[in-house]
């Protein structure tokens, strides 16, 4: 489904607080990008792929990629400033038969006409600390709704704590860890529900693991738990899972696993 819009209609206006680190009081709008921006917005897109201490963080897709989200495929948000453009975010509208994350959803799933994808979202590292990465997030999600697509996905890489922190504040779980790409490069698969009422938890269930625990990760995820938030002030980013209450039929039969890749993680 192509969902019509006009790059002349802005979507949203405010005022960026932080430059450089520094107090501004900036202006800057938020538009739907077309055609005519493609250019600029490939630009863009190159200059943060050029910035990334870690190519890892964000592995770039293939030179079509952008045009494609341009209306085709889905919509990209532009976040203008200074007279330029200072941030993107792309929502993928998936078709029959093209591949889609919820293909790697484990479990029962939903039609791919009623997914979208938080594909890419990138802001310039001069206005960050503004909040404009959830800014994008929650943006994407109204414009998912409208186009009848409650099901929201996203992959972030293992390396990309920051944007995994944000997508987790937004409603969205972690339900699996996957390697991507020939490069066997690490993603999250990230969903979110947005015709489902936000889960309950089953009391005690709380398990917490360091990003790079891999294994122990993957096994709570088997055994039905999910990822619903990540502290970022120690050294090591840690991601804690906890179990829906509905993953359970009955505590007497499904009892918590008791084993040591299981336990929490000091």
């Amino acid at each position: 489904m192509t969902v019509l819009s006009s790059p002349e209609q802005t979507v949203h206006t405010g005022m960026l607080r932080v430059r450089c680190g520094e107090p501004v009081c900036v202006p800057y709008r938020i538009r739907f990008l077309g055609p005519a921006d493609l250019p600029a917005l490939e630009a863009f897109r190159g200059y943060i792929f050029g910035q990334l201490p870690d190519i890892d963080a964000y592995f770039p897709e293939t030179p079509e990629f952008a045009g494609l989200h341009l209306g085709e495929r889905g919509v990209t948000l532009g976040l203008e400033a200074e007279g330029r453009l200072i941030g993107c975010a792309i929502l993928g509208l998936p078709q029959p038969g093209m591949p889609a994350f919820v293909d790697d959803l484990p479990g029962t799933r939903p039609a791919v006409t009623a997914t979208a994808h938080m594909a890419s979202c990138m802001v310039h590292p001069d206005f960050r600390g503004n909040g404009l990465q959830r800014l994008l997030v929650t943006l994407r999600t109204l414009h998912a709704l409208g186009a009848g697509r409650p099901h929201l996905f996203s992959r972030v890489a293992l390396s990309n704590p920051r944007s995994l922190a944000n997508l987790l504040a937004g409603g969205f779980l972690v339900r699996r860890v996957l390697v991507m790409h020939a490069s066997g490069r690490l993603r999250y698969l990230l969903h979110r529900d947005l015709g489902a009422a936000p889960p309950a938890w089953v009391p005690g269930s709380e398990r917490v693991f360091a990003v790079p625990e891999l294994d122990e990760q993957r096994a709570v995820i088997e055994a039905g738990w999910v990822g619903r938030s990540v502290e970022l002030d120690g050294p090591v980013p840690l991601v804690t899972y906890a179990r829906p209450v509905e993953a359970v039929p009955a505590l007497s039969e499904a009892p918590l696993p008791q084993d040591a890749a299981l336990e929490v993680t000091p």
